[in-house]
Order: C-alpha cells, then structure tokens, then sequence
C-alpha cells in the first residue's frame, strides 16, 4: 500500500514558516504507486515522526525531500523557496541532510574522507589540506559529544559511531534539515539513547527533523 496524505490547504503563512513543505507529492516505480499525493509540514526546531508499515513509502518520501529520488509530481519547498528538480549533492548544499538506513559510506576511507568526500578543502595551490580536513571532523563530531579519531576506517565503527559520522557528514554543511530513515535498525539502546541526544542538540538548534521509524516506543519518546 503506499503512503497517502491527503493534501491540507497549506495557506501562504504555512508556506513561509515551515522550513519543510511537501505539497501533493507522488512517486511510482513500475507496478507499485509508492506515494499518491502525499503532503507534510516541518517546522525548524520540529522532531516529526513519520511512520507505516512495510513498503508504504516513507523511506521514498524522505528521498524525494533529500533529492535523492525526483518527484512525478508535487513539490518541495525549504523555508518558503521551491527546491525544483535536484539531485542529493544540490540537496545538501541547501542545507538538507539524509542519513539512510542502509548507510552511504565507503568503508575503507576514513571518517574525515567519508565526511567531506568530493569536497575536500583545499590549499593555496589546489592540493587537498588533509590536516584541515582531520580537523574541521574531529570538530564536527566534539560538537555532536563524540571523540573519535578523523583518520579511522569506517569499516572500524559500530553502528552507533557510524550514525553519528553520517549525521557529522550532514552538519559539515549548514544543515537546516534532516532526514533519519529507521536509523535504531542497528543499534543497542545506549546507542539508541546517545542518538536521541544528538536529535535534540539538532532540534535545539533550529533543525527540523524527519524520523523515519516504525517503532512506537521510540516515536512517543522522542518525536
């Protein structure tokens, strides 16, 4: 079955103050209709849950908002400007982050490799500055209460490491929201824990949050 919302009448108010709208978003794959007008507002500073059962299209919806997946029809909007047709790079420099179930790194580069990769910094003569790279992920996971080394292998992480780096990779831009689809699949409840800190510093922070999650437990906690 797929994932239907049917569509509110957000007004221009709504348009201008969510930092997510999604309005009459549909998405088919052949022989199955994924999304069928489906419409969502997010608020910044606004943990939402989006929840259903198995292949109802909530992974596809946070996709299509991350500019993974395009649309058939419908519309994004982020702060109030229609993204239009873009892809996950062009997403992310909008300020748009994803951290995908199945993960999106490649496990022999470092975590400051993974976290910046195809946009390294750079010296004064073009040559990628490893040690700013190092340092600017060594930040960004302090700032997430992580201490990790920026120069280990992903392939070297638990789970719950790996989650905050994807998350660290999402901050590495001025992240204005973010997409966490079923991100506890793989973790104990510690970890489970330590993640949920994490949403709330983001959402402390002005961050809308989508939470992609199947388990009600962690919804009523935490959304």
């Amino acid at each position: 079955s797929s994932l239907c919302c049917p569509a509110p009448a957000y007004n221009g108010a709504m348009a201008m103050t969510a930092r997510i709208l999604a309005q009459g978003i549909a998405k088919r794959f052949p022989g199955v209709q994924a999304l069928d007008a489906v419409s969502l507002a997010v608020e910044p500073g606004e943990i939402h849950a989006l929840l259903g059962e198995n292949g109802a299209g909530k992974s596809t919806l946070g996709k299509i908002i991350a500019g993974v997946y395009s649309a058939d029809a419908g519309q994004v909007f982020i702060d109030g400007a229609a993204v239009g047709a873009i892809d996950e790079v062009a997403a992310g420099r909008l300020g748009i982050g994803i951290v995908h179930q199945e993960g999106s790194f490649v496990s022999q580069l470092s975590i400051a490799e993974n976290v910046f990769a195809g946009r390294q910094p750079t010296g004064r003569f073009g040559q990628i500055d490893r040690r700013a790279m190092r340092e600017r992920t060594r930040a960004l996971l302090a700032d997430l209460g992580v201490t990790l080394d920026p120069d280990l292998k992903v392939a070297q992480l638990s789970a719950a490491q790996a989650q905050v780096v994807e998350i660290a990779k999402a901050l590495s831009r001025d992240l204005r929201a973010l997409i966490l689809d079923e991100p506890t699949a793989a973790l104990t409840l510690n970890e489970t824990e330590r993640l949920f800190e994490v949403c709330r510093t983001l959402a402390a922070r002005g961050v809308a949050i989508i939470y992609v999650s199947h388990r009600l437990a962690e919804i009523f906690a935490l959304c």
